[in-house]
């Protein structure tokens, strides 16, 4: 992998339940971590492999192999978020993690 291909910072984001001032539970984002990725759009034989989803606006986001990223994160880029569909570490090299995503736009996925 080329790092200099990695030219986007981005956030990783649980939605976790905290209580607010008058006593009742609500979701607040809460950052886990942030790191350098590349992002972009899947297609072709990524598209239908990884998201097996047709009408959905599917995006590969790359990034350095970490041991905390899970499918009930949130990734977010300059105030766009994209939902985790699946998680691949090609070849069980432990060097990289290539990140399958819809898009939200406006709180609502992408997805059919």
């Amino acid at each position: 992998m080329n790092p200099g291909t990695l030219d986007r910072k981005v956030q990783f984001i649980r939605y976790q339940d905290v209580d607010n001032e008058v006593g009742a539970d609500s979701q607040k984002p809460v950052v886990i971590f942030s790191t350098w990725a590349r992002i972009e759009p899947a297609r072709g034989r990524e598209y239908y492999e990884a998201q097996r989803v047709k009408d959905a606006n599917p995006f590969k986001i790359t990034i350095r192999y970490h041991t905390n990223v899970d499918d009930s994160m949130t990734i977010e880029y300059h105030q766009q978020q994209y939902d985790i569909q699946t998680i691949t570490d090609p070849y069980m090299a432990h060097e990289v993690l290539e990140i399958y995503c819809t898009q939200k736009t406006r709180g609502v996925s992408h997805v059919g």
